[in-house]
Parts: C-alpha cells; structure tokens; sequence
C-alpha cells in the first residue's frame, strides 16, 4: 500500500532533514552525507522513496526538489518551527494561557525560534534577570505591554527615558491605576518627555507582560489559573523581534493614549 505524503515527510527523521536540507538549494550526495552526518547505505534508500513520490529529482550527482517538494516543505516549516518551540520547553508552556495572542500571531508562532526560558530565583524574585537589565539599557527603542505590577516599573522606565530611549507603554486599567495612585511622580515623568507614549487598555488577557526591543523580546504569561509564577521567556531571534513589533501594534491598537501634561 503506498505510503501518504505525510507519512513519507514525517514519520523518517532522515526523509525529513534531506527536504529541509535541499530547500537551501541542489545539493550533492556527499554534501547532504555530510551535513546530515549519515552514510550512503542509509541515505540512498530514503532518497529513492523522495524521488519515488515525486519530491526530488536527480540531475547527475545533485538532487534538487520538485515544485511540489518544494510548496510542501514551504508549508512544513512553519508547523516544524512551532512543534521545536514547544516541544524544547513542553513543561512551560502547557499551563500557559496564550488567549492574549490573536490567532494571526498564533500561527506563527514559530517564529519564537530558541527561546530562553529564566527560572524564578525566590531570592530575587522581584528583581529583573541580568539579561533583561543588560540589553534594556542598550536598546534604542523599547515598547512594553505590562498587564501585570512590578515594583521596579516606576523607576526603570523613567530613567530609561531620561536617556533618550523612545519608549512606548501600555498598561491595563489595573496597573495604570497602581501607578497613578502610588507613583505619580514618575508617571508624571516619564509621560513629560518627547520620546516618550503612554497607553491604557482594557484588554483581559493571559500575557502578562511584553518588552519588544531592537535587542530582544521578553514574555511573561499567566499560566491556566491566571496566576502569575515569574517564570520568563527571552528570545533575541530576528524573526521573534519582529513577532513580538506585530503583538505590541495589536495591543497598540486597542489602547488609549494618555495625554500628555
């Protein structure tokens, strides 16, 4: 019984590696023997199946994919991309409530790429990791969604702003209320520089919080119980920047500007 196209692309570790491969371009047999570190007795037969269903052919001693090898792999990627994500860091994310991300967002979720996920330290369990605080001092633009209150808010983004950085922030009700009442001063601060946005939203979400920056992305979700562990991810992937631009404009889009004084 002949084999589906789903079950000739994903149930052969090499199957697979050969197509990724060879959407880089035509490549040679020793070239794919040695990238994917296999021998010819083991690559030659699941080459054959890929040819056998017309996903690759063979011109002299380079194989190069078919169109439809070709729209196939295009398309596998990004559920590759999301399967490596997840699967890298599974016991994180499946108490993860990720309602806050549009489905836009979702499905390409991928685009996350090697995440870095930092542990509390109940020692420091109100104080940012090292990571977080060495890259935000360097960014050239910052633009932060926080639906959730961190003591050292206030002061960081104020003089963070006092450097020049242009900085976008949106609150919730919740938070913007917090600052308001018991940080005035700085609210009133930081909204008084010429780089500097403040936004409210009314959106219930499960992120908790969002820094996009031209250095790296930082995310905090609520997990399922809508509890908030610190437990932070980190990602300084080109693509997972500009994922995170594109989930900071939707927030962006549902926020009210606070007027400047």
């Amino acid at each position: 019984m002949k084999s589906s196209l789903v079950d000739v692309i994903l149930n052969s570790e090499k199957r697979k590696n050969v197509l990724l491969l060879l959407i880089e371009g035509q490549k040679s047999r020793e070239e794919i023997k040695t990238s994917l570190n296999v021998t010819s007795t083991a690559l030659i037969p699941q080459i054959k199946i890929l040819k056998e269903r017309g996903l690759v052919i063979q011109n002299g001693d380079y194989y190069i994919l078919t169109n439809m090898g070709e729209v196939l792999v295009e398309n596998m990627l990004p559920l590759l991309n999301v399967v490596e994500v997840f699967e890298e860091n599974s016991d994180y994310w499946q108490n993860r409530n990720l309602n806050g991300i549009p489905k836009s967002l979702l499905k390409r979720f991928g685009e996350l790429g090697n995440c870095l996920i930092i542990e509390p330290d109940l020692n420091y369990l109100f104080e940012f990791p090292k990571e977080f605080t060495e890259n935000i001092a360097k960014s050239e633009y910052i633009m932060a969604f926080n639906a959730y209150f961190h003591p050292e808010y206030p002061a960081m983004y104020s003089k963070l702003a006092e450097k020049g950085i242009d900085i976008s922030l949106i609150f919730t009700d919740s938070v913007y209320e917090r600052m308001e009442q018991d940080f005035t001063d700085d609210i009133e601060k930081f909204n008084s520089f010429d780089s500097t946005e403040l936004r409210v939203s009314g959106d219930k979400t499960g992120l908790a919080t969002l820094v996009s920056t031209d250095r790296f992305l930082f995310l905090c979700f609520f997990n399922e119980q809508g509890q908030y562990d610190h437990t932070i991810l980190m990602s300084f992937d080109t693509h997972a920047l500009e994922w995170s631009r594109e989930l900071f404009d939707y927030y962006k889009e549902r926020s009210e500007i606070v007027d400047k004084n």
